[in-house]
């Protein structure tokens, strides 16, 4: 049986965003860290690229960078807020408030 490579997207950390170019297209989720609390305020998938996991992808990731640097996460953004409904087994990472 031959082997089969499967390759993911690279999500690149600018320092304010979480960013997977596809297509020549970006997707982001904008965070900003206040006392060890990764805020992600802001996401953006274009509109052709909708439906494809993209979103979910960047918010995992966004929960993995949190766990590896000691962060809690506020979810200000819908998205991450669903994704949490969705995925309990984050939730224990959230606050609501930056206080």
């Amino acid at each position: 049986m031959p082997n089969s490579l499967i390759l993911k997207d690279l999500i690149i950390n600018t320092g304010e965003n979480f960013m997977i170019l596809r297509d020549g297209l970006e997707s982001y989720l904008s965070y900003r860290i206040t006392n060890s609390v990764l805020d992600l305020h802001n996401a953006y998938v274009p509109e052709s690229l909708r439906g494809t996991g993209l979103a979910s992808d960047l918010i995992l990731h966004s929960m993995h960078y949190a766990v590896m640097n000691g962060y809690r996460i506020k979810p200000s953004h819908p998205a991450v807020i669903r994704f949490l409904e969705i995925n309990r087994e984050w939730q224990y990472l959230t606050v609501y408030s930056l206080n």
